[in-house]
């Protein structure tokens, strides 16, 4: 039901305006996020598919004896935790690195 400009004050009319803004900016927000889901789900799919693959192929390689798979699962499990420690090393780094500019900052007389 639409208000009558008649009826409503200009503060009424500034209200009503901003509202409509709000609710044109929602609305967008939520059709963004949609596609972001939708985004996220294809790329789900895409990586199940990959690991499908990559699975097969690790089977095949092993019943043709061409592949050991204790050796690769050890291979595999060393180099995700080499990735898992340069991730957590980067950020203390970023953190001294940060640190040590400010001190000499400060030291320079600068803020």
């Amino acid at each position: 039901m639409r208000v009558e400009c008649s009826d409503t004050t200009p503060n009424e009319e500034h209200l009503l305006e901003r509202l409509t803004i709000l609710e044109n900016t929602l609305a967008r927000l939520a059709e963004r996020l949609e596609q972001g889901l939708k985004l996220l789900l294809r790329q789900s799919e895409t990586a199940y598919a990959n690991h499908a693959l990559v699975k097969s192929l690790i089977e095949i390689l092993n019943e043709c004896g061409v592949v050991d798979n204790n050796d690769l699962e050890s291979r595999w499990r060393t180099e995700c935790d080499k990735l898992h420690d340069d991730k957590s090393e980067r950020p203390r780094s970023n953190r001294n690195a940060k640190r040590s500019r400010k001190l000499s900052r400060k030291a320079a007389g600068g803020r």
